[in-house]
């Protein structure tokens, strides 16, 4: 029997003073990460009620894919530099379950508790 993970996800949230630095800054980031295995999609977001909040968003085929891709020496350059100013709470997480208008499909967890 095989077991079948959803993907994972980084929802790092920032709030933003300067948005023209800040966006450079973030899509340098995206761009690092963007090359590495594992990567599936990015996305900047705003928060239409606070202004100032943004999140960068992004979907991993796994946790491995994610640690690794944040481990690299290109991250320690130019993504972790930008995480300093996010947000301290909890960053990642793991899909468990997913609806479209098809399905509603559940995934089993990769962490062990």
């Amino acid at each position: 029997m095989s077991t079948q993970l959803g993907t994972f996800n980084s929802i790092w949230a920032f709030d933003v003073v300067d948005p023209t630095t800040w966006s450079a800054n973030a899509i340098s980031a995206l761009e690092v990460l963007q090359i590495k295995d594992g990567f599936i999609v990015g996305a900047i977001i705003r928060s239409p009620d606070e202004p100032q909040r943004h999140l960068v968003t992004c979907e991993w085929k796994d946790v491995g894919s994610y640690r690794r891709a944040l481990s690299s020496t290109e991250s320690k350059m130019t993504v972790w530099p930008f995480l300093a100013g996010m947000i301290d709470q909890p960053s990642a997480y793991e899909t468990l379950l997913q609806v479209t208008p098809q399905e509603i499909r559940t995934y089993d967890t990769s962490v062990s508790e």
